[in-house]
C-alpha cells in the first residue's frame, strides 16, 4: 500500500511541520524515556517526521533507523541530524511492509504515527513490528487517546472536517496492543493543550 495522498500531504507540510507541531516534542521525549533505549541497541523510529526523536536517540548512544513515507520529512530529519551532528540511517518506505529482516531491532518507536493508520491497518502495522523486533524487544507508542470530554469531541469534529490538516485521531492504543498479542509493560497519560496523550511501552512475547 502506497498511501500516495498522505505522502504528498506530508511532503507539502514538511518545511512547516515544526511550526505547528512543536508542542509534540515534550511528550515524544517522555515516550522515548519510557521506552528506555540502551547504548548499543538497534532502534527503529517509524514516522520520525522532522527528526527530533532520531536526534534524541542518537544522543543516547544509539545510531537509529528512521523510516518515513515522505521524502520531504526525511529531508528535514537529515537536516536536523546535520545541525545536531548526530547520525541516523534514513529510508523511505511503507510501515505496513517494513524493509528489514525479522528480529532486527531491540526497540521500535512511533510518536503520533500509529493513529494515522485505519483501524484495519493498525493490526497489520503491529504485526509487522512484532516480526521486526528481537525476542524481548520493546514497542514504544505515543498517541492521541480516546476520552469522553468536550475537548476530544471538538478535536474529533475538526479531524472529520479537515482530515489532511488535523490528521491524527484519538485511538484506544492499549486495546489495539492487547488485541494483537502485545503485553503492556508501562503506560502513562499526558496532555497537550488539554488533549489526552497515551505513552505506552509494550512487548510481544
Amino acid at each position: 500500500m502506497t498511501h500516495i495522498p498522505a505522502r504528498r500531504n506530508y511532503d507539502r507540510l514538511s518545511r512547516l511541520y515544526d511550526w505547528f507541531a512543536g508542542s509534540e516534542k515534550s511528550v515524544t521525549e517522555a515516550g522515548l524515556r519510557l521506552l528506555d533505549p540502551q547504548p548499543g541497541e538497534r532502534a527503529l523510529e517509524i514516522g520520525p517526521g522532522t527528526g527530533h526523536g532520531l536526534v534524541w536517540l542518537s544522543q543516547s548512544g544509539i545510531r537509529p533507523v528512521g523510516l518515513d513515507l515522505s521524502a520531504g520529512m526525511l529531508a528535514q530529519a537529515r537536516a536536523a541530524g546535520k545541525r545536531s551532528r548526530t547520525q541516523a540511517d534514513l529510508c523511505q518506505g511503507d510501515a505496513l511492509s517494513l524493509p528489514f529482516p525479522n528480529f532486527t531491532f531491540h526497540a521500535i518507536f512511533l510518536s503520533f504515527t500509529i493513529e494515522l493508520f485505519s483501524d484495519i491497518e493498525i493490526p497489520l502495522l503491529l504485526a509487522a513490528c512484532a516480526c521486526a523486533l528481537k525476542p524481548g524487544g520493546r514497542l514504544g507508542v505515543v498517541s492521541l487517546a480516546q476520552e469522553e470530554s468536550r475537548m476530544v469531541q471538538a478535536y474529533e469534529w475538526t479531524h472529520r472536517r479537515w482530515p489532511t490538516v488535523v490528521d491524527c485521531r484519538p485511538i484506544p492504543i492499549r486495546h489495539f496492543l492487547h488485541a494483537n498479542g502485545y503485553q503492556v509493560r508501562e503506560a502513562r497519560r499526558e496532555r497537550i493543550w488539554g488533549l489526552p496523550i497515551d505513552l505506552v511501552t509494550a512487548y510481544h512475547p
